[in-house]
């Protein structure tokens, strides 16, 4: 017995030795995700992330709200199980963003450690513990981080199981992730096609003979299967999330096409931020060597640079989507891509440290120190800027809508262009409004609302002019200033007095 729980301890030990760095970054990491969580406990939430709270709470509480067909149904579904068992938007934070946000730095170290080694790994989850673009979305109600977790899963596990064909299963959980993503978030179908284009590039066309593949194909369909149904109920269409975006149209048909995206590289750097960028610009120079042995690469007769292919065709493919097809982007678009850059970052430091080790050691370390304190130094500076900029934002939206509640009835129809942080907030049937005058009478007539909200959080244009227009009809019954001397606006309840506009 003794001599069992000894060797028990020993193997504590020998754990506890070989993972402390990793435990360390953990810790970190997480220390650092409370801290902004705690900071941000009472913001409110933006417009995306009122999107969902919607549609949970139309599926916890029977709230009518109609559904956009570009919202994939995973995401909102967790929360309104939470939001079902009296759960708070702080404790529903925690579990769907904090938590996964923390276990991507473990995911981010397999991932590397699987595909580089060790030292590698140990970097990278660095740089992912502390990038500001991850820890700005950890505090918001944001899909960007649940697709990340189930993204990168899925990555590893098709690192392991195809690349490395360690196991079976693990290819069949390389798919069922895949498939998780996508029900949160419709373009990780992207990580779908980077493996795909890998598979025809290592492998030619011998993949389709591997019936493991095609078995992991076949749950990741029966895993969709139930979406498309729904969409098909739901919307008239199986496929009803595709659509145009590279195109605006009016009734005459197609009016014009976005321009190409080339804006879209812009957000590297601003993402990266000026220390880690460069770091990626000298790590891209490390990619010399995957172009050298790629004709090997394609003619089957080397496997030595996967790993690198994997995250060139990564950052490629992403890009190639935002920019050719979507031809539009936010920094948060772009987060999926968020490893293989900090990689990129990784290995250009480990190209600067190895270049001056052959001179002097000491300095090397030095400067090897020096660069990731001045690089961590900027993510942390820049993460905590945006969330206190932000940390703010909306709230009058959300008290005014807490006002609304308290002041209407159940039944009670709303129209705000904030609809739907006013729907979740209100707890109340919200429509937005129109420019057209015609159609916004027959609106009005046609839905009776209660109220009606003006302001600043979202594009109004000639509707601004409707209060003094209808002066008869609408009676300003709550405002909202921005600072301390009640002189300016920034959103305003009116009362519908009679529907007779």
């Amino acid at each position: 017995m003794e001599e069992n729980q000894e060797i028990k301890k020993n193997k504590s030990k020998e754990f506890l030795k070989n993972n402390l760095p990793i435990i360390l970054i953990l810790c970190l990491g997480f220390a650092i995700r409370v801290y902004y969580f705690i900071l941000t406990k009472n913001q409110a939430e933006w417009y995306d992330s009122g999107e969902y709270l919607s549609m949970a709470s139309h599926w916890a509480f029977n709230l009518p709200y109609e559904f956009n067909s570009q919202r994939p149904p995973l995401f909102p579904l967790m929360e309104a199980l939470f939001l079902k068992l009296g759960f708070g938007d702080n404790l529903l934070k925690f579990i769907v963003e904090v938590v996964p946000s923390t276990l991507l730095i473990l995911i981010s170290y397999l991932i590397v450690k699987e595909m580089y080694n060790k030292k590698l790994a140990l970097l990278t989850s660095f740089f992912i513990s502390i990038f500001w673009l991850i820890l700005f979305n950890t505090v918001r109600l944001h899909a960007d981080i649940p697709l990340l977790f189930f993204s990168y899963l899925a990555v590893y596990y098709f690192w392991k199981g195809y690349v490395k064909k360690e196991r079976k299963y693990h290819l069949y959980l390389a798919f069922i992730f895949l498939a998780l993503a996508f029900l949160i978030k419709l373009t990780a179908g992207l990580f779908g096609i980077i493996f795909l284009i890998f598979l025809i590039l290592t492998d030619k066309l011998k993949f389709l003979k591997d019936k493991h593949l095609w078995i992991s194909f076949v749950l990741f369909c029966l895993i969709l299967l139930p979406y498309f149904i729904w969409q098909n109920n739901t919307f008239g269409s199986p496929t009803a999330f595709l659509f145009a975006s590279h195109v605006t149209y009016d009734p005459g048909g197609i009016t014009s096409y976005k321009p190409i995206g080339w804006y879209v590289l812009n957000w590297i750097p601003w993402m990266l931020h000026t220390p880690y960028f460069i770091l990626f610009l000298i790590g891209l120079i490390t990619l010399y060597t995957l172009f050298l042995s790629l004709d090997l690469i394609l003619k089957n007769k080397s496997n030595e640079k996967y790993n690198d292919l994997l995250i060139f065709l990564w950052i490629l493919l992403t890009l190639t989507y935002f920019i050719f097809l979507e031809r539009d982007a936010e920094d948060r678009w772009l987060l999926p891509i968020a490893l293989p850059l900090l990689i990129l970052v990784s290995k250009g430091l480990y190209f600067v440290y190895d270049l001056i080790k052959k001179y002097q050691k000491q300095v090397a370390v030095s400067v090897f120190i020096i660069l990731i304190l001045i690089g961590g130094y900027f993510q942390l500076a820049r993460a905590s800027e945006t969330i206190n900029d932000k940390k703010d934002s909306y709230k009058e939206v959300r008290e005014s809508s807490l006002w609304i509640k308290e002041n209407s009835n159940p039944d009670d129809i709303i129209f705000s262009k904030s609809l739907t942080q006013v729907t979740y907030y209100a707890q109340r049937q919200v429509f937005g409004f129109g420019g057209n005058e015609t159609e916004f009478k027959n609106d009005v007539k046609k839905y009776k609302p209660k109220y009606i909200v003006f302001s600043i959080f979202e594009p109004h244009g000639i509707t601004l002019t409707y209060p003094e227009k209808f002066k008869d009809s609408l009676e300003p019954v709550k405002a909202y200033y921005a600072g301390d001397d009640n002189t300016k606006y920034v959103l305003v309840i009116y009362k519908f007095k009679n529907y007779d506009l």
